[in-house]
């Protein structure tokens, strides 16, 4: 999650806490990790992003049942934070 705008003011922490929230109450749970930057193009132009990075763990019997939902809310993420892209991935992971 970005914490700033790409105008390079900081997001509000409520906004922050709202999005952790949103997580744990759907998900069950968040791990966020320390702030990291990362750099991208677009259209000749060079960004940079400073950010949190969110993980979530969501078993894949609930997984299939709402992978259609992951873009939608990732819009809504990118409108909130107002930015261009909102990077988002997903894997399998296996645990012992």
């Amino acid at each position: 999650m970005p914490i700033f705008y790409n105008d390079g003011k900081p997001v509000e922490p409520q906004k922050l806490a709202n999005a952790k929230n949103y997580f744990i109450d759907t998900y069950g749970g968040l791990t966020v990790d320390g702030e990291s930057e990362g750099y991208w193009q677009d259209q000749g132009a060079l960004f940079k992003d400073q950010m949190l990075e969110y993980s979530v763990f969501i078993p894949r019997t609930k997984f299939s049942k709402i992978k259609n939902t992951i873009p939608k809310q990732i819009d809504k993420f990118r409108n909130q934070f107002k930015q261009i892209e909102i990077f988002c991935y997903y894997h399998n992971v296996v645990s012992t």
